[in-house]
This record gives structure tokens, C-alpha cells and sequence, in this order.
């Protein structure tokens, strides 16, 4: 169900998109090869605690809600999703209507808003996204 409501209803397509989204909502906590969510979605690979939030986290649904319906408990109080993770969840739900000639054009005007992260930046302060020709690339923390 989850693989499924990440990758299909996203129109991500696949198990390694689908990884890169959970990736980047849950800023590097939910790291996972593409066979994982495959094996998530095939019921391979068990939902531990921390993955079953990091869904919730890239499904934009409360971890506590996932969590019920699930059948996962929850050890520990979840900390606040960031805002701005719930928000990109949303657009990637938003995304799902897009032609690929569509998507294609957004990923291309994203892309030319991000700049060249300072090398004595602060983490903290930058969302940093891709790593290319010895610099990383993102956007300032808002």
C-alpha cells in the first residue's frame, strides 16, 4: 500500500523515484535503494517505526494516522514535520497531473533557481541538492 501510494498515485513510476522523494522530504533520514521499496511494497522488507514515518513524512499524512493504519507502534514521540516537507509533499501529490513535457519544464525552472552553496556555509542554513563538478548546489533555508 504504501510503495504504491508513493510511487503509482505520484505518478513517480518506479521504486528508485519513489526513494529519491523519500530521500529528500525526510532530508537524508529515509535513505533507500530502490529493491527496499520494492521490497516495502511486496511485503519482502518489514515496516520498522522509522521507515512507516518517513512515508508519512513523503505522503504528507500524520506519522500517528500511518502508524494506525499500518499496525506499526510508534517507541517514541515524533518530532513536528518541517513545514516546508508537509508543503513539498503536497506538490508532489499536486505533480501526479502533469504531462512529462510538463514535469519536465518545472525540474528545469527549479533548477535554474538554485545557486552554488558557499564552501564556509552553514548546513543548517542551506538546502542543499545536488553535487556537481566539486560544488554543491541548492537554495538558502528560509
Amino acid at each position: 500500500m504504501l510503495a504504491s501510494l508513493l510511487c503509482g498515485n505520484r505518478n513517480l513510476r518506479s521504486p528508485a523515484a519513489g526513494a529519491k522523494i523519500l530521500a529528500l522530504l525526510t532530508e537524508g533520514r529515509v535513505y533507500l535503494a530502490a529493491s527496499t521499496v520494492s521490497g516495502i511494497g511486496r511485503g519482502r522488507v518489514p515496516l520498522t517505526p522509522d521507515l512507516m514515518t518517513g512515508f508519512a513524512t513523503a505522503l504528507g499524512i500524520p506519522a500517528g494516522d500511518l502508524a494506525a493504519l499500518t499496525g506499526v507502534e510508534l517507541h517514541e514521540p515524533q518530532r513536528p514535520v518541517d513545514p516546508l516537507a508537509a508543503e513539498m509533499a503536497g506538490l508532489v501529490w499536486n505533480c501526479r497531473r502533469l504531462t512529462t513535457a510538463q514535469a519536465g519544464r518545472v525540474r528545469d525552472e527549479a533548477e535554474s533557481m538554485l545557486v552554488v552553496v558557499p564552501d564556509d556555509a552553514v548546513a543548517e542554513d542551506w538546502n542543499r541538492v545536488s553535487h556537481h563538478h566539486g560544488n554543491w548546489w541548492g537554495a538558502p533555508r528560509r
